[in-house]
């Protein structure tokens, strides 16, 4: 998304919030999109958006809900931490409802932020806090950048801010992270700075040993990238179902989230070599890479240390495929209640589970099979 504006997004708003038009030409269209959502809700953009800071209790009780995320996280708030402070602004790590964990970065900007309460447990979600990077990138399950006047609430409007949220093995959504700055500060650069420190979480999940009961492919079309941060993963159980990825190993392939225990490796490549460096990778569709296919091993990780839609896998010895079951038993136990409890609402379900709404139909469908 590009920087828009001033003259542009001050004739954007009078046609949306003083006629009741859609600038359909001043305004990029994940904003224009969020304008109308927050306008649903009913909220008031010449109001101070009504945000509640949690009490001591609830604000611990958050953050060590989300400590595992919090870690993961801690050497990208570190990096970003420079840059926020030499362009004069704040990093802020979410969780999946847009409740912030963390905030690092400029301290004379914290304080001015913090009249909009960009602090730890106040939440920026789209229905709280209006269009603002954190809450839009949430709903549009994408990168997203909102300058100045492009927040819905006038009180934001001194605010720039570029956010990504972060995505799991298993494609759910769980925290954002963000890049404010003050709105007169023309930082070009934030979104991909964000983005790269995205890409380094994401692939950390990989490691640990979370997957080693698993066949992994890690794979590029250079084959001096892969092994670093910029390589496709793919992970396949032992029937050669995909289970888990990265968003760049699913981009390869052109596919999306919604193939996970779906596809199978030989609708996705032909027969690869498997060795220890890199080699020739055909997929199906002709396109060439290059990849190394890692063999499963005996999985020694802790449930606590495998991905948060993964943690049932991760079991060693005699008993594991017995645990594994009781575990999925009282998973989909858990999403029926939920689906029950809502009325049958598939997206309200989702949200009350923390997953995504994809995810649902997904574990559902197949355990109904």
């Amino acid at each position: 998304m590009g920087m828009v504006s001033l003259p542009s997004i001050q004739s954007a708003r009078a046609k949306f919030f003083g006629r009741g038009e859609l600038p359909i030409d001043e305004v990029e269209q994940p904003i224009l999109r969020s304008w109308l959502r927050c306008a649903e809700l009913g909220l008031d953009q010449s109001r101070l958006p009504h945000i509640e800071p949690p009490d001591k209790q609830e604000l611990q009780t958050l953050c060590e809900r989300h400590e595992r995320l919090r870690r993961l996280c801690r050497p990208e708030l570190d990096a970003l931490n420079a840059e926020a402070r030499d362009t004069g602004g704040i990093v802020i790590l979410t969780d999946a409802q847009g409740a912030v964990l963390d905030v690092v970065g400029d301290v004379a900007f914290a304080g001015q932020a913090a009249e909009v309460t960009l602090r730890p447990g106040v939440g920026w979600s789209e229905g709280s806090a209006g269009t603002n990077a954190i809450g839009t990138a949430l709903a549009e399950r994408r990168a997203v950048s909102v300058h100045g006047a492009e927040h819905f609430f006038e009180a934001h409007k001194f605010l720039s801010c570029s956010a990504i949220p972060i995505t799991d093995p298993r494609g759910v959504v769980v925290g954002v992270l963000d890049l404010s700055a003050h709105a007169r500060v023309q930082h070009i650069h934030a979104l991909g700075l964000v983005r790269l420190a995205v890409d380094q979480i994401e692939h950390r999940f990989f490691n640990g040993g979370a997957f080693d009961g698993y066949t992994v492919l890690r794979f590029h079309t250079d084959p001096a990238v892969v092994g670093a941060v910029r390589e496709g993963l793919l992970v396949f159980d032992d029937g050669q179902r995909l289970i888990a990825a990265n968003r760049r190993g699913l981009s390869f392939v052109q596919r999306d989230w919604s193939v996970l225990d779906g596809a199978r490796f030989e609708e996705l490549f032909e027969a690869p070599k498997r060795t220890s460096r890199p080699s020739e990778l055909i997929g199906t569709d002709g396109r060439r890479f290059f990849g190394i296919l890692n063999l499963p091993a005996d999985c020694h990780a802790l449930p606590s240390d495998c991905p948060w839609d993964l943690r049932d896998r991760c079991f060693t010895g005699p008993s594991a495929g017995l645990a594994e079951q009781k575990l999925r038993d009282a998973e989909l136990s858990a999403m029926r209640a939920a689906l029950d409890a809502c009325d049958g609402n598939v997206s309200k379900a989702a949200r009350r589970l923390g997953v995504h709404r994809s995810t649902l139909y997904r574990r559902l469908f197949n355990a109904d099979k």
